[in-house]
Order: C-alpha cells, then sequence, then structure tokens
C-alpha cells in the first residue's frame, strides 16, 4: 500500500477539499465567498504553505493561475481544476491522471453552524499588498480558524489554522498576487488523461457517522481501493481503505505513532493537514483531512473494529485437519 495523497494538497486548501466542493449547505459564508471568487475571477500568484511537523516549521511554496473556471497549481507536482475535467494531476512532467470526475459530485455538507461559528468581519493587515477582511471561526470560545480575505474581491488571500493550545498549526498565504482580466483557462485541457478517477459505489460497510459531527457524504471505488468522504460542514476527510498489509518500507517516513483502536497508526502533517495510516482486520486505512490533528485522530478511533478476513481455502483444510486430529493427541 502507498497512499497517492500528498500530490494534491493545493487543490484541497485553495477549494477546501480533496474532492470537488459538495452542493454549499450551511458551510461557513465566508469560504464559501472565497470559494465562489475563485470560480469567477483570473489572477496569478505565489502561495506559501507554512506548517508544524512536531517541533519543525516546514515550508513549500506554488504558483498559483486561475481564469474561466480552472485553477492551475505548481508544486512538485501540477494540479489542475477545470470545470469540464474535474481534478486532474501530472506527476513529474508527465501526462494527466483524473484525480476526481465532475460527475461525482457529492451531497450537500452538514450543517457545520451545530458545531462552528464564525464572527463579524472586521478590518485586518494587508496580504501581498491586498485590503483584506478578518474572519474568525470558533468552537465555543476556542480558535480554529483565522480567515483573510480580500476586501474588494472576497478572494481568500491567508488562512491560519490553530490547534487546541492556540498555535497556529498550517498557514497559506500569498507572497505576491495580481489580478488578470483575461477570462481564458490558464492552461489547455488535457487531450487523453489517465482514467484513474474513482466510480460512485454503494457505501456498503462503511460508518455512516464518525466522532466530532462528521457524516458520510459519498462511497467511492478506484481498482482495489474504496475511498468513503465525510464532512463535518468546514472539513472534510476521506477514509481510504485497501485489502493487504501494512509494511514499514510502505511508510512515507518515521511519522508520529498513535493507537486507533487495538491498531498502531503513523500520523503525518503535510501541507494539506492530516494524514494517519494504520492496518486492522487485513486492511490497510489511509485517513486524510485537512481538520486539526485531534478531530482526525477523533474520528478515526470511532470507526468500528474491522472484522477479521476470512481465511484462505488452504487455512480452512488446516484448521480441519487440525480439529480431526486433535482428538487423536
Amino acid at each position: 500500500m502507498r497512499a497517492r495523497v500528498a500530490a494534491a494538497p493545493a487543490v484541497a486548501l485553495l477549494l477546501g477539499a480533496l474532492a470537488p466542493a459538495p452542493a454549499p449547505a450551511a458551510e461557513p459564508a465566508p469560504l464559501e465567498d472565497a470559494r465562489r471568487a475563485a470560480e469567477r475571477i483570473a489572477f496569478d500568484g505565489v502561495l506559501e504553505v507554512r506548517w508544524r511537523d512536531g517541533v519543525e516549521t516546514r515550508s513549500e511554496r506554488l504558483t498559483v493561475e486561475a481564469a474561466g473556471g480552472a485553477l492551475m497549481v505548481r508544486g512538485a507536482n501540477l494540479v489542475m481544476a477545470r470545470p469540464a475535467f474535474g481534478r486532474l494531476l501530472a506527476h513529474g512532467g508527465g501526462g494527466w491522471e483524473e484525480m476526481w470526475l465532475p460527475s461525482l459530485a457529492p451531497g450537500p455538507r452538514p450543517d457545520g453552524r451545530a458545531k462552528y461559528a464564525t464572527t463579524p468581519s472586521g478590518a485586518g493587515p494587508a496580504v501581498a499588498t491586498r485590503p483584506t477582511k478578518v474572519v474568525e471561526v470558533r468552537r465555543s470560545s476556542a480558535l480554529v480558524e483565522r480567515i483573510y480575505l480580500d476586501t474588494e474581491t472576497d478572494l481568500l488571500l491567508e488562512r491560519d489554522q490553530f490547534d487546541a493550545g492556540g498555535t497556529v498549526v498550517r498557514t497559506l498565504a500569498f507572497e505576491s498576487l495580481t489580478y488578470r482580466s483575461s477570462s481564458t483557462s490558464p492552461a489547455a485541457g488535457p487531450q487523453s488523461p489517465a482514467h484513474h478517477a474513482p466510480k460512485a459505489v454503494s457505501s456498503g460497510s462503511s460508518a455512516a457517522t464518525l466522532a466530532d459531527g462528521y457524516q458520510r457524504m459519498g462511497t467511492y471505488r478506484s481498482g482495489g481501493v474504496v475511498q468513503t468522504l465525510y464532512s463535518d460542514g468546514l472539513y472534510d476527510l476521506s477514509l481510504f481503505e485497501q485489502r493487504g498489509r501494512l509494511l514499514r518500507s510502505d511508510l512515507p517516513g518515521p511519522g508520529e505513532r498513535v493507537a486507533v483502536g487495538k491498531a498502531t497508526g503513523w500520523r503525518y502533517p503535510w501541507p494539506g493537514g492530516q494524514l494517519v495510516v494504520w492496518s486492522a482486520g487485513g486492511t490497510v486505512f489511509t485517513a486524510v483531512s485537512d481538520a486539526p490533528a485531534d478531530q482526525v485522530l477523533a474520528a478515526v478511533r470511532s470507526l468500528p473494529a474491522p472484522r477479521a478476513s476470512e481465511p484462505s481455502l488452504l487455512g480452512k483444510v488446516r484448521r480441519a485437519c487440525q480439529a480431526l486430529m486433535e482428538p487423536l493427541a
């Protein structure tokens, strides 16, 4: 198992999800305004993402182009969001691969107002020389996010995420930004992308709800991998399941050891948020979310324990032979 998730943080950060935006229900209004602004405005910019990884602060710079409802993000890989193609990814100069199709749009997010509250906007500092208005997202009295929107356009210019102790753990902010009048898309549409996008399937055995208000919005399959998409109204969480064993060589690095039920897992902060990997019942699980670490861990720990995989035919024969021999021992 090798999770293919770290290539698309920019689209997740800018558009608010790892999958196409679900139909807006009760998403905090400032984020919905920012999403719509990104879809209608043409601009070029340099975006810096900073995130806490243990005691270290890491960063990554990305160039962003948007026009005609399309978004192109250039970093270690190319990520494109286009209305006609959905989400596309190109590794290291290679061809485009479909990550998500427009036809797979999940249902509305749950009502995030039951969990979060947004403050009225106030004047904020300049970001990339642009005047801003600031909105805070709070859970009870705790600050969860601080959002800086362009005063004139509502475009998201900076987004700071805080942990339970009030420390900034992830920030994305434009270092430079130029608005353009052209509505021409930033890149030509791919002629023949590789068809790796998942297909919608029935919910199957996936849990309908997880702890902390996360509700299932859709289940999808790509090859042998099943993805279930959850949301709490503000953050999205994707749970990937694949039959097999988790080897240490499959892990992207040392990570932080965490307990998930009776299993030992590993947590990794990354530009898009949090990644948790563990194995149980003959299945490898990977959770990817832009939510704070405590919420992600609470959600995955609330998953029902997976059933052990059925024994192979050879295993069944061995058990039968053992049962026959035991009375003779």
